[in-house]
């Protein structure tokens, strides 16, 4: 990106500058200051301005560009955070959703990415930071070679599909742990554990549900302002995009019949439980009747007077608890 003071108002966009990058006639990212003033129309092949929209002069910085159109500038600025995509002539802008960044962990929740795109630049912004932004700048850092803003604009699609890819491996291998556990012949509850799987699903699916619509709409897209190289690109992406798609959409079956596996196995423990309870209770309802009914202290009672009587007595609870066990036999209520 050239530095042209004598052409640019106003002169920089200052602390809300996450990082620029200007490719040269190689297609070799060169970082540039935050304070230096950005020309995007005027770099030496096309510029890369990633921007923080939390910062005020930012947003006074993006309202001023000129080559950015206004309806791209009203969508970077929106609070608007659902997905989209507009385009027109060779400009193409709307919203994204990617995972959040923080240091060197990648947090799981999904926040918004905006941008807007033309041959002679890539601007995005952000108000979290994203995990596909980082991973594109490591690249560029790396000496990767973008052709134009186009390719650019593609790897950054690849990478935030890239990122479901390796959520699906990730979510996969915790399936195939818990799954072990839960079909062992000691039950394992992992409930919580599946929730949180799931809980992970559903947000992976989210970020998938977003890049699918704003990929469909561009390459659906027909008209004499269509734009053959972003349809290109994104034909290319929601295929790698549909791909991942289908394992994680594997993985939320493998999690709900998990959870339907240990929920049967949850239930069974619970009936066997229940009639070994209602089994113990049952043979020691006659015994019971028979202390309560000698424990009454009234006169007349059988074997008060017998130097045996307690002998006689527990002889004919156990009597009792074993007529109890004939009848559930015979009856068939217990195997």
């Amino acid at each position: 990106m050239a530095i042209r003071p004598e052409k640019i108002e106003p002169a920089d966009v200052g602390p809300g500058v996450a990082w620029v990058f200007e490719f040269d006639e190689d297609g070799c990212g060169h970082p540039l200051p935050p304070e230096a003033p950005l020309d995007l129309m005027h770099g030496r092949r096309f510029v890369w301005a990633h921007l923080v929209l939390a910062n005020t002069r930012t947003r006074e910085w993006l309202s001023s560009q000129d080559a950015i159109p206004e309806d791209a500038r009203d969508a970077l600025l929106s609070p608007d955070a659902h997905p989209r995509l507009d385009w027109s002539g060779d400009a193409l802008w709307g919203t994204l959703y990617d995972m959040q960044r923080e240091f060197d962990s990648v947090i799981e929740e999904p926040t918004d990415l905006r941008f807007a795109l033309r041959p002679q630049f890539l601007v995005t912004a952000r108000r979290h930071p994203v995990r596909c932004a980082d991973e594109l700048r490591t690249h560029i850092s790396g000496g990767a070679v973008y052709e134009d803003s186009a390719s650019l604009f593609e790897r950054m699609l690849a990478s935030i599909a890239d990122s479901v890819g390796a959520a699906a491996h990730k979510i996969a291998e915790r399936l195939d742990s818990i799954e072990d556990r839960v079909l062992s012949e000691s039950f394992s509850d992992e409930s919580a554990s599946l929730s949180r799987l799931r809980r992970a699903i559903s947000r992976q699916e989210r970020l998938i549900q977003a890049a699918q619509s704003v990929l469909g709409q561009l390459e659906q897209h027909r008209g004499e302002n269509a734009l053959p190289a972003y349809r290109d690109l994104a034909h290319r992406v929601r295929q790698r995009v549909a791909s991942f798609h289908a394992d994680l959409h594997l993985q939320g079956d493998r999690a709900r019949l998990l959870q339907d596996e240990m929920a049967a196995q949850l239930a069974s423990a619970t009936n066997r439980n229940l009639f070994v309870l209602t089994l113990v209770t049952t043979v020691l309802l006659p015994p019971a009747f028979v202390t309560g009914f000698f424990g009454m202290n009234t006169k007349g009672l059988p074997f008060a007077e017998s130097d045996n009587g307690t002998l006689y007595a527990a002889l004919l609870c156990a009597v009792a608890a074993g007529v109890v066990l004939l009848l559930i036999r015979r009856f068939r209520m217990l195997g």
